[in-house]
This record gives structure tokens, C-alpha cells and sequence, in this order.
């Protein structure tokens, strides 16, 4: 089996933080199968533009404009493979903190990886055997990471990576 590249991105939030979106997210789509957004892509046009890259797949986040939000579902799970990928923003579920509401959405043993966002924090991390990823914010990132996206890549494992935004 090949590798699979994903594009994983969350908390674009344009046009209300950023005018656009890096140019790097672009260029680094060519390279990839599919586009992953995780919730507060904020405008149809920011959605539009990046699905007529690539396929994208995206869910709501909290910040999105009323005429994107009641278009996405808050969760989804998308099979890559012998991969299952759920995605969701991470502002709503149970738990203390946005890794443990994300990964509460989705049944125990339903997914191999969780993508979210919402903190705009970088944060890769295996519990339970789920690859919880939070590709932090491709606009405004928090934590002392700097901006940045991620990319998943599938083969006959799941790796995932940040990719720095300057």
C-alpha cells in the first residue's frame, strides 16, 4: 500500500481574523488526496475555495457564519482505506478539555484517528489507541507553536505531522 496524504486544517476563521488563507496550504494540497477541516472555516467562500482544489471534508465550529454552519454537521467519519478518520471542531462532547470532548463524540473503537481544532493548539497524541490531532490554527495559533496545519499520512500506518505556517 502507497502512502495517502491528507491535509488536515482547523480555525482558518476567515475573513474575521485573517483576509485569506496561507498560500502554503495550497501548494501542500497539490501533494494530497483530500483536505480535512475541522471546524470554524468561517465563510462558504473559504470552503468553496479550498473544495475546488481538493475534495474537502469539514465540520462546524463554533464560529462559523450562520449560511456554512447549517450546512456542516458537527462530527463525521470518513473511511480512507482500512483508515476511519472522525472529525469535529471540539467544542462540544464530554470531558474537561477540547481532546477529550473531540475524542467523546465518536463510540469507543469506531475510529482509528480523531482530527479537531478549536484551541488552535497543536497537539498529537495517542490514548486508547485513537491518534487524537488537532492540526492547531492555519491563522491564529496559540501555545507558542505558530501558526500551522497538518498532514495525515496513511500507508500501513497512520503517522500524522504539523506543518509550520511563518
Amino acid at each position: 500500500m502507497g502512502v495517502y496524504k491528507i491535509l488536515a486544517v482547523s480555525d482558518t476563521h476567515v475573513p474575521t481574523i485573517a483576509q485569506r488563507l496561507p498560500e502554503k496550504i495550497f501548494e501542500e494540497a497539490l501533494s494530497c488526496e483530500l483536505i480535512i477541516h475541522a471546524g470554524d472555516i468561517v465563510s462558504l467562500e473559504t470552503l468553496g475555495l479550498l473544495s475546488s482544489k481538493k475534495r474537502t471534508e469539514a465540520v462546524r465550529g463554533n464560529m462559523d457564519f450562520p449560511d456554512l454552519g447549517s450546512t456542516l454537521p458537527i462530527s463525521r467519519v470518513i473511511q480512507e482505506g482500512k483508515w476511519r478518520i472522525g472529525i469535529t471542531h471540539g467544542h462540544i462532547g464530554k470531558g474537561r478539555d477540547t481532546p477529550e470532548r473531540a475524542a467523546s463524540i465518536f463510540p469507543h473503537g469506531s475510529v482509528d484517528c480523531v482530527v479537531f481544532g478549536h484551541s488552535h493548539i497543536q497537539m498529537q497524541e495517542t490514548k486508547d489507541g485513537v491518534l487524537l490531532f488537532n492540526p492547531g490554527s492555519a491563522t491564529a495559533g496559540r501555545g507558542g507553536s505558530g501558526n500551522s496545519f497538518g498532514i495525515l499520512e496513511l500507508g500501513d500506518t497512520l503517522q500524522a505531522r504539523f506543518v509550520q505556517l511563518g
